[in-house]
Parts: structure tokens; C-alpha cells; sequence
């Protein structure tokens, strides 16, 4: 089955982000492989902003094939019941050969161009959650599902 990529802009900054990310990576690997990569975050201060996003977009571009399934995480987008997140995972996950990139924005989000090249956008809440705080998020809900679907006792309904 198709491992898991997330995309996500810019450096770690909180020490917990870089633990929380490091636990779940070490979790989820049993279940699937997982690749992060990390684009530079372009610099907003001083700069048009929409400049900025689009720098980002591009280099996040650069790292999707064309044939790559792609999630973006943003709060307007669809979201799920863990069992929901699960099944959509595993159809997702089934529908392709290739691994299911997830796409996590930068501070001020993504350039329409990445927005566009989403084959689905989900939200983990319609809050507005912190992009680093995301990415940890986005890491346990994973875990999550795949444990779920592994038949492991870590989701409770």
C-alpha cells in the first residue's frame, strides 16, 4: 500500500512541535512509510505578502509530481470523524500506487496555485490553528486512523 508525504512550510520553532512530530513519525512508520519534507518559508516582513505565498507555493509545487495525490489541510475545508478520516484514508490510500502527499501552509497559509492543484482540501477543525501546532495534529490523526485500521486499541469511540 502507498506510504504518506506531508508538505509543510518552514523550520520547527517550538522544541514540543519537533517532540510531538518525532513521536508520532516513530509510531506511524510501522503502519506506513512516512516522508516529511520541509520548503523554505519565504520571508513575509517588509514584502507583499501575496509574493511571499507565492514563493512558498512554488517551492511546495516542486515537490509534487503530477500524478501525486495531494490533501491541503485548511480550515475550510472538509472535515471528518475519525472513522470518516479513516475510511477516506484507506480509499485514497487504495486509489493511488503513489503516496498520499498531505500539504500543511505556512503562516499566512497558500498560494491559490497550491490551492488549485489539491485533489482535496480537509480541516482538522474549522479553528485557526497554528501551522506548527498542525503538523502534530495532522501527525496523531494519522497515527490514529492507521492504528484504527491496523485493529490496535489506541482510537475509542
Amino acid at each position: 500500500m502507498a506510504g504518506l508525504r506531508v508538505v509543510w512550510v518552514g523550520r520547527s520553532q517550538q522544541r514540543f512541535v519537533e517532540q510531538g512530530v518525532a513521536f508520532y513519525r516513530e509510531r506511524i512508520t510501522p503502519f506506513a512509510p512516512l516522508e516529511l519534507v520541509e520548503v523554505r518559508a519565504a520571508a513575509h516582513s517588509g514584502r507583499d505578502p501575496a509574493q511571499a505565498l507565492r514563493r512558498e507555493g512554488e517551492a511546495i509545487r516542486k515537490r509534487l509530481a503530477p500524478e501525486d495525490p495531494v490533501a491541503l489541510l485548511d480550515e475550510r475545508g472538509r472535515q471528518f470523524s475519525t472513522r470518516e478520516l479513516a475510511d477516506w484514508l484507506a480509499a485514497r490510500r487504495a486509489a493511488s500506487g503513489r503516496a498520499l502527499t498531505f500539504v500543511i501552509g505556512g503562516a499566512y497559509g497558500v498560494d491559490e496555485a497550491v490551492r488549485r492543484r489539491a485533489n482535496d482540501t480537509i480541516a482538522l477543525s474549522h479553528l485557526t490553528l497554528p501551522h506548527q501546532l498542525v503538523r502534530v495534529v495532522l501527525l496523531e490523526q494519522l497515527y490514529r486512523v492507521l492504528s484504527l485500521q491496523a485493529g490496535h486499541g489506541y482510537h475509542h469511540d
